[in-house]
This record gives C-alpha cells, structure tokens and sequence, in this order.
C-alpha cells in the first residue's frame, strides 16, 4: 500500500495540557476508512515526540486502533505565504531605495540652488566706480526664493514617501520575521503525519472520528497571584493568573488550555510501601544464610547409589606385643578415602554413618584396592 492510495485526513487541535515543562495535544481527524483500515492523518507538528502518540476511535465500539507510528514526509516546495512575503519584502526594499535616491538628490538640487548668488565682475584700479544693479540682485533674490519654495514643496513629498516606503517595509520585514521557521529554506517541505492502521471496519467504507493524543516540549507556563484587599474588610480576592508560552510549531489560538504543575518526565510508577513496625525499635534480623539448593542436587549421587555395596574385605589379625614389641603378622593396607559428606542446605552438616565401627571396615573406592 503507497502513500498515494492511502486516505488522508487533515486534523484540527482540539485542546492542550501545559505541565510544569512541555505539554500534551489532543487532535480531532473525522473522514472515511477504506476496506483496507489504514489512514495518514496530517496536521502534526515537527517537534512531536514518537513515543507518546496515541490514537483511539471515538463513537465505534468495534473499531480500535492496532497501530499508530509518526512519519515524515518530504514534498516540493511551493509559492506559499513566505515566499510571497520574502518578494513583498525585496519590492518594498526597492522602492525604498529609489525613493531615498531621489529624496538625496531634491536635496542637492536645494543645494545648488540655495548657492546662487549675484557676482560682481573684477574692478580694475583705473575702473571708475559703477551703480549696483538693484533691479538684477532683486530679481535674482526673488527667483532663488521661488526656485527653494518649489524645491522645499518637493522635498516635503518625497520625505513623506520615503517615511511611508519604510513603514511598509518595516511591517513586512516582521511578518517575515514571524513566520513559521518549521520548514527548511531548500526546495522541499517537511511535514509530520499519523500512520494509523484500524481493525473492525468491515469491506465497505465507513465514516468515523479519531483522537490524537500526542506530546510536544517547547511549552511552559508560570503562575502569577493577585491578592486585593480592602482596609476595613475581613474577606479579600485571590486571583491566579497563568502566564503560557510556547515554540512547537503549532497555532494554539482559539484552543482550549488546561494547566497541570506536573512534570511529564517523571515517572507515574506507584511506590512500593515497605511495612513499618509500631513498637520498640529492635536491631535488624540476622541473615540465615539458607538458600535454595542447586537444579539437581536430588540425582547428584544417584550414579554412586546405582553401583551398589563394594566388595568385603578381611580384616587381618594383629597381635600386638605386650612390651610394644614388633607386630606378627602382614601389615593392612591404610584404609581408602571416605567418600565426601554431602553438603547441608539450611541447617549444620549432615553425619555420614561409618560402617563398622569408627575403625572397621570400609568399602574399597571404585577402581579396585591398592
């Protein structure tokens, strides 16, 4: 089964817990399963943790879930909204330019106008002295001031452009700013979605509503209290106010939020209470020191007790003199080994009965006598 064929259906987030670090998000994904139960929903955001995804079918008792894993999938980068912004951006960087370029140069025109000034020609010595031209200086004067009125109008209109050029520019630039980073800036799109496999549904096609429950960190909240009080008054207000911030890639505008002070990295496991004795305290027992007796101990002598009794063997007369003279007679050979006493489990060593006596005879070890 490709991803092609498979259904898709987009979520919307329903309603998130914030914990004291982190938080978990529940989505709602409604559409038709196929006969073959699997289903991609879409819409999850890139900093979803795998390992805490779930899913379960709302209003179906006999449909249930038997796998949901997180996937990423990779496709073409499209037009979409920052690229329209990044080339509203570059536009507006443009005209901002140009109008700061023709600001600068009313202002250098203002410049060489301002500078006109009535020149008169060198005078020799032997020159007589000339009138001055009022009329001329006059009219120059008045022609520079009607030349600057026009020029300063100018300038006027095109400071207020510019100011409205940058205005524009600055706006974009922070929406710009304020997109979404979640996406890498090449020529492809990553996007997270549920694999869901569904079991129950039948051949034909159904329609059935899911419930995504999954975990993201970048999201904390901080309390805040507000006490008021009236002097005089022997009751106050009490207010809690919690302050919420997050960066997991998901708009939570419009979404209903639940606080929670525990921490979803702790473990939940249930202590194990140890009993607690009420009385006069007593020292510690001591260890027993018994333990279970090894796999087998019941057929570790079984071979010796299959071989049965060993041959008899004839004590010999000694006749010991009375003086402690030498002994008549041929010397016993020493008795053999006795076989090891088997080991005690729990309690002291077990006696090994002698045969005979505490000297008679014992029987000859297997392999025959010396």
């Amino acid at each position: 089964m490709t991803a092609e064929s498979t259904q898709r259906w987009g979520s919307t987030l329903d309603s998130v817990v914030v914990y004291a670090q982190g938080a978990v998000c529940r989505r709602l994904a409604r559409g038709s399963v196929s006969p073959d139960g699997r289903v991609r929903v879409t819409g999850l955001p890139c900093s979803l943790d795998p390992g805490s995804l779930r899913a379960r079918v709302l209003g179906a008792p006999g449909v249930r879930v038997t796998e949901a894993r997180g996937e990423v999938e990779a496709s073409p980068l499209g037009t979409g909204t920052p690229d329209e912004l990044r080339r509203e951006v570059e536009r507006l960087s443009d005209e901002y330019a140009a109008t700061q370029g023709r600001r600068d140069r009313q202002l250098s025109l203002i410049e060489e106008v301002r500078a006109l000034h009535p020149v008169p020609p060198a005078r020799r010595r032997e020159d007589p002295h000339r009138r001055t031209p009022v009329d001329a200086w006059l009219e120059l004067a008045d022609f520079v001031d009607e030349r600057l009125a026009g020029l300063h109008n100018r300038l006027v209109e095109l400071e207020e452009a510019l100011r409205n050029v940058e205005h524009e520019l600055t706006v974009a630039a922070d929406r710009l700013a304020r997109t979404s980073t979640d996406a890498p800036s090449a020529h492809v799109e990553t996007t997270v979605c549920a694999v869901l496999t569904l079991d129950g549904t039948g051949d034909a096609e159904v329609e059935l509503e899911l419930e995504l429950e999954y975990g993201v960190p970048g999201a904390v909240w901080v309390p805040a209290y507000r006490l008021t009080h009236r002097q005089g008054d022997g009751s106050g207000r009490l207010v809690l106010r919690a302050s919420v911030a997050q960066r997991t890639g998901e708009d939570w505008t419009g979404v209903r939020i639940a606080l929670a002070t525990a921490d979803l990295r702790r473990r939940t496991d249930l202590p194990r209470l140890r009993s607690i004795r009420i009385g006069r305290s007593q020292p510690a027992p001591a260890p027993s020191g018994w333990r279970e007796p090894p796999a087998g101990l019941v057929d570790l002598f079984s071979g010796y007790d299959a071989a049965g009794p060993g041959p008899a063997t004839t004590a010999a007369s000694v006749s010991v003199g009375a003086a402690g003279g030498a002994a008549s007679g041929p010397v016993p050979p020493p008795p053999p080994p006795s076989p090891p006493a088997p080991q005690s489990y729990g309690g002291p060593p077990a006696a090994v009965p002698v045969p005979g006596g505490a000297y008679g005879a014992l029987p000859e070890a297997f392999g025959g006598g010396m």
